[in-house]
């Protein structure tokens, strides 16, 4: 098939949730389908990651979007009743250029990545076009909403809210759209109730993060992976350092928190300590997995499925989350995975990985095992692709009973 990727931004380097995915998509797509890959760019140093991406493209086109102008564009849009995202992604230039790419070329399939870029395809005369929302942009502001404490910020999410919770109705535009989980399909149905949702998880590489032999692991060390500049990260961040690490401590005083990912804000950096390591960017995720003790998701509030629970789950590393955290994923609480709602269960859980090798051994293996099984890249992959091809069939018949005429 021939396909047209719009995404946001571009998939590369392939170090946050919305890139990781899209990279591994296009990845595994490639291998049987011709890709045009259309992305936005804020910065020319961007270009260099072209070819990266080339191999795996019949055609890439970037358009500059500097984040000065998408500032501004939500600052006008403050008064409309479109979301704010959907203004910062707002450019001419990238409307003229998919209205080009559409006449000069045919696609099997349109894949639109995130409602942000709805505005571009929408109106797109093409027979199948689909819509890859990864989560409920609406359920991830009411949940947002309910931990904000800024009056001000309450103000915007709840403006914000309202604005997405009418625009979601326009996946029902789409012949279909994909999230992750069941609870991002049931939010959506409130807002589009006549939208074909279907879910479509996240997943993980596992032809790098695999492990066949043993590792040697710093027993008292406990890993935090994620985009350091997300909200739920950073709220679940020094949710575990005020509420969890102390009750922690008490019993491994030695006990060391690593925090692990990219671009740190400040807040996040004012942190480190002798037991808090905050890393910034790593070149090699997949060692502070295996060198960890335990990796954690103290996640509080967000959508979608989290890669900070599948990476260290498919190196058989055990992972201790919220309940939030695991919304998605098809794993059992005490036999794949340790889930926790309150500091004290949480840290019980954490303390009892880290003072019992044989258990956190047995842990290990079964989550890996679940992963192997379920969350294969590969295999969603072709799950994707039998989706085009039914509703591409279910198109061709369409087209076949539209022009058919009973002889008389």
């Amino acid at each position: 098939m021939k396909i047209l990727l719009l995404t946001p931004r571009l998939p590369y380097p392939p170090y946050r949730g919305d890139k990781l995915k899209i990279f591994n998509l296009l990845k595994r797509l490639s291998k049987k389908n011709s890709i045009h890959l259309v992305s936005f760019i804020e910065k020319r140093s961007e270009l260099d990651y072209l070819p990266h991406l080339r191999p795996f493209c019949a055609a890439i086109d970037v358009v500059p979007l500097p984040r000065w102008q998408s500032y501004w564009q939500c600052l006008l849009g403050l008064c409309s009743r479109l979301p704010l995202q959907v203004h910062y992604f707002r450019s001419r230039q990238m409307r003229r250029t998919l209205d080009e790419i559409s006449r000069n070329h045919h696609f099997d399939v349109i894949h639109t990545h995130l409602i942000r870029m709805v505005p571009y395809t929408i109106d797109l005369p093409h027979p199948l076009k689909v819509l890859d929302l990864t989560d409920a942009v609406s359920l991830y502001l009411q949940r947002f909403l309910t931990r904000e404490k800024n009056p001000f910020m309450k103000l915007l999410l709840k403006i914000e809210l309202e604005r997405m919770s009418r625009y979601e109705n326009l996946v029902e535009k789409f012949q279909t759209c994909f999230v992750c989980s069941e609870p991002d399909r049931e939010q959506l149905r409130k807002s589009a109730p006549e939208a074909d949702i279907r879910i479509i998880p996240n997943g993980v590489d596992l032809s790098y993060f695999s492990n066949s032999k043993p590792v040697q692991y710093e027993p008292h060390q406990i890993v935090f992976t994620g985009n350091l500049t997300y909200h739920p990260n950073i709220d679940g961040i020094f949710y575990f350092i005020a509420e969890i690490l102390p009750l922690i401590k008490k019993e491994i005083p030695a006990a060391k928190f690593y925090i692990v990912g990219q671009s740190p804000p400040p807040q996040v950096r004012a942190l480190a300590s002798d037991s808090v390591i905050v890393t910034g960017f790593v070149e090699d995720i997949k060692q502070y997995y295996l060198s960890s003790a335990v990796a954690v998701s103290p996640i509080r509030f967000g959508a979608g499925t989290l890669n900070k629970i599948l990476e260290p789950l498919a190196l058989g590393v055990p992972v201790v989350a919220t309940s939030m955290g695991t919304e998605g994923l098809d794993v059992t609480n005490g036999r794949e995975i340790l889930i926790a709602d309150r500091p004290h269960a949480f840290a019980r859980h954490v303390i009892r990985v880290m003072k019992d090798p044989a258990y956190r051994e047995s842990l290990g293996q079964q989550g890996m095992a679940r992963v192997q099984r379920l969350y294969d890249w590969d295999a969603i992959v072709n799950s994707l692709e039998q989706v085009y091809q039914e509703l591409a069939d279910q198109n061709r018949v369409a087209r076949r009973s539209s022009h058919w005429t009973p002889a008389t």
